[in-house]
Parts: C-alpha cells; structure tokens; sequence
C-alpha cells in the first residue's frame, strides 16, 4: 500500500510537470497551437508525459553507449524526433514558424532570429527539455 501510494505520487508530480511545461513552452514560443478544446491541451500534456516516462528511458537504456559517446546528442536528436512524430500523431497539434524579436538581458543583447517550422520545432524539443530537466531538479 505504501509502494503504491509513492508510486502514484511520482507520476502525479511527473504529470503536472509536463503540464507546467507546455505552458512555459507555449509562452516561450507562442507559434505553438493546440487549440480551443481542452482535450487538446489534455492529449499534448499525456504524449509529453508518454515520451518522458515510457519512451525516453527505454531509448536511454538501448542508446547509452552511443549516447556516451556523442555526449547525448542521440537523446537531444530523439527528443526532437519523438516531438515530430507527436504532432504528426496529433491532428490539433500545430507548431508554426517563429520570428524572435531579440531580447537585451542584463547586458547581454539577443539578436532577433527568423526561425522556420522545423527549426521552430527543434527550438520547441530543446525548450521542453530544458524546462522538464529544470522542474525536475527543483521538484525531486
């Protein structure tokens, strides 16, 4: 009983995680369109935790040498690959083209950048994970 109550408390948390995510993702890159419905919304949170949760340790696990070896560009690769096939596998799922404007941060000056639908989408996989690895130190 105790097991199972850890067991659901970790994938709660790993849910609202990838929840929080999307959302930090969608402000971040507001080409990201999921739409009206809910259900939407809904679906987009249950692939990311899909990815996160089943998929991604088990290709951790089989890629780990060559993972080690490209110092885990594989699993950067994957992760945009596996971002693809989730909105190719979700039809209200869209990520269109993005134009930074350019930021100035405590000195440091961004140029603004025209980025196309599949740089966006790289742009997007390396968002996700940035904020997934950053809620997960924070959180666990």
């Amino acid at each position: 009983k105790n097991f199972y109550y850890f067991n659901m408390r970790h994938y709660l948390k790993a849910l609202v995680i990838a929840a929080t995510t999307l959302y930090i993702t969608q402000m971040a890159v507001p080409t990201i369109d999921i739409g009206a419905n809910i259900k939407n919304y809904a679906l987009v949170v249950a692939g990311i935790f899909l990815i996160v949760q089943i998929i991604n340790p088990i290709f951790s696990l089989v890629l780990l040498p060559i993972n080690h070896l490209t110092f885990g560009l594989v699993m950067f690769a994957l992760n945009i690959a596996l971002f693809f096939g989730l909105i190719n596998f979700l039809p209200g799922f869209t990520v269109g083209a993005f134009d930074f404007p350019g930021a100035t941060v405590d000195g440091v000056i961004l140029p603004a950048v025209s980025f196309n639908q599949t740089s966006t989408v790289v742009l997007v996989a390396f968002v996700i994970a940035l904020v997934q690895k950053i809620l997960h130190v924070i959180f666990e």
